[in-house]
């Protein structure tokens, strides 16, 4: 049998598609590391993302999409990437 899934890359995330917001939200989250400045940050976007992980079907999530003064509009995830654990509290 063949396989389809794709190989896994680096991060194992792949952003698919960004679907811009423009309601004037804010997301709020709390660095688990205590970072300051990463407690609230504008909405501009949502961003589907694709996750791979070995012998395993690819997960498809929904995430905010914040406008972070060093990386520009990024992903949430991907911004956990950078700066370490967050956890997400609201959308508001």
């Amino acid at each position: 049998m063949i396989d389809y899934r794709p190989d896994a890359c680096d991060n194992r995330r792949i952003t698919t598609q960004i679907i811009p917001d423009d309601t004037n939200k804010f997301v709020r989250f709390r660095s688990e590391i205590g970072l300051d400045g990463y407690e609230e940050m504008p909405l501009v976007a949502w961003a589907v993302v694709i996750t791979l992980q070995s012998g395993a079907p690819p997960i498809q999530t929904l995430e905010p999409v914040v406008d972070d003064r060093c990386h520009g509009p990024i992903a949430l995830g991907d911004l956990e990437l950078e700066v370490g654990p967050l956890t997400l509290l609201e959308v508001e």
